[in-house]
């Protein structure tokens, strides 16, 4: 067999291009491609006519983040980094070596042309026919924040932490009385050593008769305090994240938030551990696997999340046509998104708690008397218990605004499962708070067309978010605060819509060129 010369600090008679070295089929062309559709000229008037060294292309910037986001790198420095030592970022930089200060303010500065970017694939797979919005998924994942679980605060430190900061500065004004030479925002010597801090603490507790060892700082609140320490502008610093974390903790019910990132909350993982996170929604087109809307939302829940990605893909695409479903997990299951879905002439598929319950449980052994084994009769308005019982409707009455339908059974006492059931000497009663959305939407949900249009919620959310996580290994935000986890988002959305969009059209030339041959 024959050996191949070592070549490497080989020289070429004629000059290649960087394109030489690339695929042809890659995607950094279709990323440049499409990133040329976008409208730069108000971000770029803002660098014309300025004075120093110009500022680097921010066409240029958008182009090598959405590269680094396909390649499942976000960080700022190794982005810069590949943009020296890749050839399809040199290409996509035009050779330009941006340092990762200029790419992590432009993420910061470009949040409308990130999210202008995922709006333009949503069209851009409209218009190639991908998308035909015939079935619509909706659900939210939960995504760790850039936040220490250890690293919290809540009301009571805070207003602790103040107190020692007031009494600091009354100190000064004490000892500028007796020397008069101090510069004025000096911290008194004995809040310097962390004995001395430790000390304050407690007599500010005494002070506020508080004394419960549960009410101790932790040790990031005393960190939070050494900050403050030596300088006004450390004094000052500490009082914005004071008040930005009082803020926060008005805004949820939340006892605790993070000192690093105020804006994140705690929420259940699928592995059921409570961590400081987001909760990302998505909306996704079954059949082309596009992600057609996404927010980020503080609620651990998504109650409230179903309106606002159907109103964010009618703001990209326009109405949904009238043969759209849309389906989405009983998380979403409310009154109001009933309400909206109706109100919208939208055909939705969401299971109410009894149907969900069932799905999830299949393989679970179920107690016979469970109330959700109970059948409801929609004709004759009543309930079934599972020895075929009959359950009478009894009376309506109002419970926090709820309108409550009771149903009781008169054959419990002689029933011989009555203990099973009920308990002795009592009979069984169910209490439903349906109305008539709720019932129509509950007999759509048993039909087995609805039980299979359902479980394409399924398939179809499980795609993106198994790629986001597994494949861009993109399981923690960098970024802190729900602004700039937004634009995290929408640069992932992007650069998954766009590996969508590059492999079906690598599939069609495929399919074409075996059809040609």
């Amino acid at each position: 067999m024959a050996l191949m010369e070592d070549r490497i600090g080989q020289t070429w008679l004629e000059p290649k291009l960087v394109t030489d070295f690339i695929p042809e089929n890659h995607v950094c062309y279709f990323i440049a491609n499409l990133e040329e559709e976008l409208d730069f000229k108000t971000i770029d008037q803002k660098y014309r006519h300025k004075r120093g060294k110009a500022a680097y292309s921010r066409r240029m910037l958008l182009r090598i983040v959405i590269m680094a986001g396909g390649d499942g790198v976000f960080s700022s420095r190794r982005v810069a980094r590949l943009a020296e030592e890749n050839v399809v970022y040199m290409y996509l930089s035009g050779m330009d070596k941006p340092d990762f200060r200029t790419i992590c303010r432009f993420k910061i500065e470009c949040r409308k042309e990130i999210e202008d970017a995922f709006k333009m694939t949503v069209n851009v797979a409209k218009n190639m026919g991908l998308v035909q919005l015939k079935h619509i998924a909706i659900d939210g994942t939960k995504i760790k924040a850039n936040a220490s679980n250890a690293n919290l605060i809540d009301q009571e430190e805070i207003q602790t932490i103040r107190e020692i900061l007031k009494k600091g500065i009354e100190t000064d004004k004490e000892e500028d009385k007796l020397h008069g030479d101090l510069r004025g925002d000096e911290v008194p010597p004995e809040l310097i050593s962390r004995e001395k801090v430790h000390e304050i603490i407690q007599n500010v507790r005494k002070a506020n008769e508080d004394t419960d060892n549960e009410n101790k700082l932790r040790s990031s609140s005393l960190k939070l305090l050494e900050q403050a320490l030596g300088s006004l502008e450390g004094k000052n610093h500490v009082l914005e994240k004071l008040d930005r974390c009082e803020r926060e903790l008005e805004m949820t019910p939340q006892q605790t938030v993070s000192l690093t990132d105020p804006e994140s909350r705690w929420m259940k993982n699928k592995k059921g551990r409570m961590e400081l996170s987001y909760n990302m929604q998505i909306a996704v087109d079954h059949d082309s696997g596009i992600i057609l809307a996404s927010t980020i939302t503080q609620d651990p829940t998504d109650h409230h999340q179903l309106t606002p990605q159907i109103e964010q893909i009618k703001e990209t695409l326009g109405p949904l046509p009238s043969f759209t479903k849309i389906s989405a997990d009983n998380g979403y299951y409310t009154k109001k998104n009933l309400q909206y879905l109706n109100e919208n002439k939208l055909d939705g598929y969401i299971p109410n708690r009894k149907q969900a319950h069932k799905t999830k449980n299949r393989s679970k052994k179920d107690k016979k008397f469970s109330k959700h084994n109970f059948k409801y009769n929609y004709s004759k308005n009543v309930y079934i218990c599972p020895n075929n019982k009959i359950l009478n409707y009894k009376k309506t009455y109002q419970y926090e605004e709820v309108v409550m339908h009771q149903y009781y059974c008169n054959n419990c006492l002689k029933c011989s499962d009555q203990e099973k059931c009920v308990g002795k000497d009592r009979v069984r009663v169910i209490t439903d708070y349906g109305d008539v959305l709720t019932k129509q939407m509950a007999l759509k949900m048993e039909s087995t067309n609805g039980k299979l249009e359902f479980a394409k919620r399924k398939e179809a959310v499980e795609w993106p978010f198994g790629n986001i996580k597994q494949n861009l290994k993109y399981i923690e935000f960098i970024t802190r605060g729900i602004i700039q986890t937004n634009t995290e988002k929408n640069l992932i959305n992007t650069v998954h819509n766009i590996k969508r969009i590059h492999n079906e059209i690598n599939n069609q030339i495929n399919t074409n060129n075996i059809s040609n041959t």
